[in-house]
């Protein structure tokens, strides 16, 4: 009996060294960030005579209403029109097919050349229907948009400049801005922690000579880069994050343009946002598994990069690791057990740090919006964040196991309307997980509490978003309305 003890103890303390490696990541990439300096990335300006062919993909699966949208912004990229090709990729399954052709159709009568592609098979899903557009098209530059987005007038003129200054670069990303961010605590919860992502993480990829993950949209490819990495696979959930590291190991160089701000709308419900992020977390993990010996092989890298890109496609692992250290961590809370000095000291440095890095991250992010507005928004993030630990570790473990699951787009508003999600879905799990951690802690260790307030917080605030949703759609449509 005590060596199953010692060893729960010893995977304990190496789970936390983890999560506690976890955190340093992001203590890393927030002090580059501050200190170290930026690096311009050079624009060739060109004329109208000297602009390439450019093709514009736009992937959608049901998107109604944005469809016109999206179509609207892109056909007024100023860009001369006989070298702009527009593919609208719809794999739609509902009325939003019907939606597109008629947009097509009417800006084809207007002389743009655009193209409806339609697969009843969506095979690959996004990766295929991008991969399906690319075999009727010879432009060098390529263009992905979804739906949600709305680009602005000289995109194309900035990013083509910038691969044709820079050739060197198989894609420029550039920043995602937001729509619908004071609708609501979660839109603006959302929002700040993309505006890490973007403002703190990829500028301080882009400045450390790092590769830059390719965030699916809002970002132009050179298309040769595209084909010697091996083309669009859609093996993982995170076909874009897999095709820029396999593009950097194939000897391509990345770029970011942070001052190029494509606005686009935030998932308005918990539930979509949970999607979102099971999706991503999953793939991350998918790309974590399938790229991590060659980054390892590559010769190009140098040990410090390779364990940067590790801790990049790695991190979701943090859930997964997170849940294991909860469920042997219950015993000694409890008292059943009692841990050894070194348990308590590496448990306290990893809670320091767990709290102390992402406040570093998420505050660096933020706009000039008062400390009280900052604050709300940065300890939502923190217990929101937590509450998904549920989800977002069965996605990781998932992709450990291997087990595949279609790519679920993220829910836009308008699903709300007509979406049925099974209440056992909706939130039950997070929030009767998060009543029977409380319950337990209160049982066995009162003081224990303040150490779970944040996850038990979240898992109860995660579930009982998703299970008000719920009940609000399960009402007849006269009641809601």
């Amino acid at each position: 009996m005590l060596a199953a003890e010692t060893s729960v103890e010893y995977y304990l303390i190496l789970g936390l060294v983890i999560l506690a490696l976890c955190s340093l990541n992001l203590v890393a990439l927030t002090l580059a960030r501050r200190f170290m300096p930026g690096r311009p990335l050079s624009v060739a300006k060109l004329t109208d005579a000297e602009r390439p062919r450019v093709l514009v993909q736009l992937p959608l699966f049901n998107e109604g209403e944005l469809i016109e949208r999206i179509l609207e912004a892109v056909t007024a990229l100023d860009w001369p029109r006989d070298r702009l090709e527009i593919q609208v990729l719809d794999d739609s399954t509902d009325g939003s097919l019907a939606v597109s052709r008629r947009a097509v159709a009417a800006l084809k009568q207007q002389g743009v050349n655009v193209e409806l592609l339609h697969r009843v098979q969506r095979t690959d899903f996004k990766a295929g229907a991008l991969a399906a557009g690319l075999e009727r098209s010879e432009a060098p530059f390529v263009a992905i948009f979804d739906a949600d987005f709305i680009p602005p007038p000289d995109f194309l003129r900035r990013t083509v400049g910038a691969l044709v200054a820079n050739p060197e670069l198989a894609y420029v990303q550039t920043r995602w801005g937001h729509l619908n961010r004071d609708e609501s605590l979660l839109t603006r919860i959302q929002a700040r922690l993309l505006d890490s992502h973007f403002g703190v993480e990829q500028e301080a990829r882009w400045r450390l000579g790092l590769p830059l993950p390719f965030n699916g949209t809002c970002g132009l490819w050179r298309r040769a880069a595209i084909d010697e990495a091996g083309g669009w696979d859609g093996d993982t959930l995170t076909e874009d994050l897999d095709l820029s590291l396999r593009a950097n190991l194939a000897g391509w160089r990345s770029g970011f343009m942070g001052d190029l701000v494509v606005p686009g709308s935030l998932p308005t419900s918990a539930h979509a946002w949970r999607v979102q992020q099971f999706r991503w977390t999953k793939g991350f993990v998918q790309c974590f598994i399938k790229l991590t010996p060659p980054v390892w092989r590559s010769r190009r890298l140098p040990v410090w990069k390779k364990l940067m890109i590790g801790f990049q496609i790695g991190q979701p692992l943090a859930f997964v690791v997170g849940v294991a250290c909860l469920i042997m961590g219950l015993p000694f809370m409890a008292g059943a057990v009692v841990g050894g000095a070194g348990l308590s000291v590496v448990a306290s440095v990893t809670s320091v740090l767990g709290f102390a890095a992402p406040i570093m991250f998420l505050t660096m992010a933020g706009r000039n919006e008062g400390i009280r507005r900052t604050a709300i928004e940065i300890l939502g993030a923190l217990v929101l964040t937590s509450g998904l630990l549920l989800s977002n570790a069965r996605g990781g473990l998932e992709a450990l196991l291997g087990h595949r699951t279609e790519f679920v787009r993220t829910p836009k508003a308008r699903d709300r309307k007509t979406a049925r999600t099974p209440l056992w879905r909706s939130g039950v799990l997070e929030l009767g997980a998060g009543l029977a951690l409380l319950t337990f802690a209160l049982i066995e260790q009162p003081v224990a509490v303040l150490y779970l307030a944040m996850l038990i917080g979240g898992l109860v605030g995660i579930g009982a978003m998703q299970v008000i949703d719920g009940l609000a759609l399960a009402r007849p449509a006269s009641i809601r309305n």
